[in-house]
């Protein structure tokens, strides 16, 4: 029934069923319900009375909220319609006020990078908490991603950007997978710095010679095998 989005609505049905009877969380519970129902119009009414209802709470209330729901979304990232529109500009409202009235509390900035998707409030929050592995991750994903920019051309035998500062987003990355206690986070990112580490290393040694061959091709006659990006080119 559900095809290739069956995390997405199996997510929604339990937390839906969980939090539709906690305290404060009746109509976020509701909407989950609504939403892998189907019932769009009446999920959108849910989770705009739910919003409604917070704001008319404490302050308190609203961080604890905000925090509580941020923390959710974050651990089940396959369901993907959690975080409604006008819930995700609440969130961020709230995180926004937050960290202007506690400047010095990783909290609100940590939520705040992940809701905003804004790597600078992780790296503030990072600066605050030197331990949280929340935000070592994100930041150590962030370099991941600018390398796999920088290389999602190299199908093409194009690199974007410059090698040296790909190098430094890696070695910034190792440096903070170091810090990484959680086994299973720690596994797949050292995996993730080991194939760009790799990716890298290779170009360099292409990027020397005066090759007839592509760089995938010249990969595959060493034996080494990347997930090259398929790059489609559209006619103006």
């Amino acid at each position: 029934m559900h095809y290739w989005n069956q995390d997405n609505f199996e997510g929604l049905r339990a937390i839906g069923e969980k939090y539709i009877s906690m305290e404060g969380f009746g109509f976020f519970g509701k909407y989950c319900l609504q939403k892998e129902q189907g019932l769009n119009k009446q999920a959108i009414v849910s989770i705009r009375a739910f919003v409604a209802d917070v704001r008319s709470s404490s302050q308190k209330v609203q961080r604890n909220m905000a925090e509580e729901l941020c923390s959710l979304s974050f651990g089940n990232r396959a369901v993907h319609q959690l975080l409604a529109y006008p819930l995700k500009i609440f969130l961020k409202e709230v995180l926004t006020n937050w960290t202007k009235e506690e400047p010095q509390n990783p909290i609100p900035y940590k939520w705040l990078g992940y809701v905003s998707r804004d790597i600078s409030f992780f790296e503030r929050a990072h600066e605050l908490d030197p331990k949280d592995e929340i935000c070592i991750g994100q930041i150590a994903q962030a370099h991941f991603n600018d390398i796999d920019y920088q290389t999602h051309h190299l199908s093409e035998s194009l690199f974007l950007g410059s090698l040296k500062d790909a190098q430094l987003s890696l070695q910034s990355a190792e440096s903070l997978i170091t810090k990484l206690s959680t086994n299973k986070i720690k596994s797949k990112m050292q995996s993730e710095f080991k194939y760009y580490h790799q990716l890298l290393s290779c170009w360099q040694k292409y990027s020397r010679l005066s090759s007839a061959k592509s760089f995938p091709e010249w990969c595959a006659a060493k034996g080494m095998s990347f997930d090259f990006w398929s790059i489609v080119h559209y006619d103006q």
